[in-house]
């Protein structure tokens, strides 16, 4: 929340296999195993093109061979979301969802009704808000931006 803002109006691309080659090697880095569910969760989370819950992800691997518990999916998705690899998107119903994600700074639009994340760096409209605020004495510190409304592919069926 604390870094510093990019350019605007850069949109991030996420590949799923560079995102998973990243993350492996992220994993490996801080000293973890490449165990079996692990590599499984990871490979999951990198097909995932929507927000997705973290029960999802367990009962997608539950019956798979590399036997995926509860507990280690859930340990997964925390070290990846504190680690900057997931990010915890808030839907219009209050609850949360993650989204794979690159470690830094951006911001999401979730489109309320199939569920795909844009994500966008830029941070123009927020210095102008935290000016405002500043004006105020109020000291910004960080920042969350999610917007929600209906992507492209969407609107189209409508």
């Amino acid at each position: 929340m604390s870094e510093p803002c990019h350019e605007d109006g850069a949109v991030i691309e996420l590949s799923e296999r560079e995102w998973q080659q990243q993350v492996l090697a992220a994993l490996q880095l801080d000293g973890q195993r490449l165990t079996a569910p692990r590599q499984a969760i990871v490979r999951w989370i990198a097909a995932q093109h929507t927000p997705f819950s973290a029960e999802a992800l367990t009962a997608a691997l539950s019956p798979q061979p590399a036997s995926v518990g509860r507990a280690t999916a859930y340990r997964a998705v925390e070290w990846l979301r504190d680690q900057g690899w997931l990010a915890r998107v808030q839907t219009e119903r209050g609850d949360y969802t993650y989204a794979r994600t690159l470690p830094g700074h951006h911001h999401h639009a979730v489109c309320t009704r199939c569920g795909a994340l844009l994500m966008f760096e830029g941070c123009a409209m927020i210095e102008s808000l935290t000016s405002m605020l500043e004006a105020q004495g109020f000291q910004v510190q960080g920042h969350i931006v999610e917007l929600f409304g209906l992507c492209a592919t969407c609107q189209a069926k409508t």
